[in-house]
């Protein structure tokens, strides 16, 4: 084996730049790590013997000696003992690259993406095998075969090494990984796969502007995309909320890290009261959530209704449409009833999800019209009346939305799929109309809003406080 390798990381067992001499330690730009040079090559020299007994296990003596200097013999000697070692490798690395890419390439601290991330030294460590293969090719075939299985190998271990770095925090390193598959993604003929990988090496570097507190910086970079591959909408959605954010905070004398920070926090409580993982329908929340501090900041206005209160709950201020199947409740069968209700958007935070039937159940008398009205009266028309648009008192306490308006329509039909035939009423249509916080009273166990008409139950006390801006 005449072929010389670089010395590995062995924390990740990327390659390593040559360490100047007189140097202990060597840096590994794509983990941080910083190697003992003793413990790198100790770790490279077992690498080497592993490939050694590897191919000596695979061929024959006469491939591997240098005597063969037949390349047409090499070639059927490498078609005949190491092609059938190297394609279902091959096969392999392919299948791990697009399960990796399938799943979304940005993350925050483990946050965004639904599976862990693969290991990348084990990627790293087959490459580095394979990559011993080339000096026995026969053939450009031969050759071919050894640096496409290779690099496939290198890419998907470059990209999971990526996706454990931004886990850690270290957006980079993260974004050097990417660059360094794109080239090899470029190599093999996967412009497109590596034009994406690019672009989200962008958003890492933003990430790491953000962590240096250069929001302008990152500014910049996020603005640049052109397109963002579906599958990367999320991440790239989310990094942008945090950079506008931040940016934001560095023009009003604010530290320009603390959006991360919060937008971390948010999306660690997110999922633990919703108990899924982040997807799309979460970037309009966390939108709503840094508006809300925009408010507080004097940045920016928000919609809320004024009124005595301590707090301010999220309602989606919305319209329903329900008809009659039957006389009775209704004055006559196919009537329809239109009427302005309020969607708490603090499920699962808060119990009900829905306050216009739990109201409508419990009101006296038959009439379903009556009822309706005795709700809009009371609850609706007061908060529609008082609705502005203006900064919030840093004083005040505001719960943020946590019901994305499709999961808030779900919960709607769901209650009167139920509710529905008890009040002889069929045909529900609600359309989820525009965001508005409510004034309430925060007690123990349950937040009163509407003068005590609604009761909204805090599941779980110590996640209001976590949540609560």
């Amino acid at each position: 084996m005449a072929q010389t390798f670089k010395l590995r990381c062995s924390n990740c067992g990327a390659p390593l730049s040559q360490p100047k001499p007189g140097e202990e330690y060597v840096r590994c730009e794509y983990c941080g790590y910083w190697n003992k040079i003793v413990d790198t090559q100790n770790y490279t020299s077992r690498l080497l013997e592993e490939v050694k007994q590897w191919i000596s296990s695979m061929v024959p003596r006469q491939v591997v000696s240098s005597s063969t200097a037949d390349m047409v013999a090499r070639h059927h000697l490498f078609q005949a003992y190491i092609v059938p070692r190297i394609t279902p490798r091959l096969a392999t690395a392919r299948a791990e690259f697009y399960r990796t890419i399938s799943l979304g390439l940005v993350d925050i601290k483990g946050l965004l993406r639904r599976q862990e991330p693969g290991d990348p030294k084990r990627y790293f460590e087959e490459s580095f095998k394979l990559s011993a293969l080339s000096e026995l090719a026969g053939s450009d075939e031969d050759l071919s075969l050894v640096n496409t299985a290779t690099s496939y190998f290198s890419a998907v271990a470059y990209i999971n090494n990526a996706l454990v770095n931004a886990a850690g925090e270290n957006y980079s390193e993260a974004a050097r990984n990417l660059e360094e598959a794109a080239k090899v993604l470029d190599s093999i003929g996967e412009p497109r796969i590596a034009q994406r990988v690019k672009a989200v090496s962008g958003v890492y570097r933003a990430l790491a502007e953000v962590k240096n507190r250069d929001p302008t910086a990152s500014s910049t970079l996020i603005r640049g995309l052109d397109a963002v591959d579906p599958s990367d909408r999320l991440g790239v959605e989310v990094v942008k909320v945090v950079v506008d954010w931040s940016n934001t905070w560095l023009q009003h004398g604010r530290d320009p890290f603390e959006p991360y920070v919060k937008t971390v926090e948010f999306i660690k409580s997110y999922r633990g009261l919703s108990g899924r993982p982040v997807d799309e329908a979460f970037v309009e929340l966390l939108n709503e959530y840094s508006r809300i501090h925009y408010a507080k900041l004097g940045a920016g206005k928000v919609r809320y209704a004024q009124g005595a209160g301590d707090t301010l709950a999220p309602f989606y201020l919305s319209k329903v449409t329900v008809t009659a199947v039957t006389g009775g409740f209704l004055s006559k069968k196919g009537e329809m009833i239109d009427f302005n209700t309020l969607l708490p958007a603090s499920t699962p935070l808060t119990h009900p999800p829905v306050i216009d039937v739990d109201f409508v159940s419990k009101a006296k008398g038959k009439d379903l019209r009556e009822k309706v009205k005795a709700f809009n009266t009371s609850c609706v028309e007061p908060v529609v009346k008082g609705l502005r648009d203006d900064y919030l008192s840093s004083s005040l306490r505001v719960v943020p939305p946590l019901t994305p308006r499709s999961v808030a329509e779900r919960y709607y039909y769901e209650y009167w799929k139920t509710w529905g035939p008890k009040f002889k009423a069929t045909n529900i249509a609600v359309e989820v109309g525009d965001l508005v916080y409510v004034p309430g009273v925060l007690k123990e166990g349950y937040v009163e809003v509407c003068g005590g008409v609604i009761r909204l139950l805090i599941r779980d006390a110590s996640m209001l406080n976590k949540v609560v801006v």
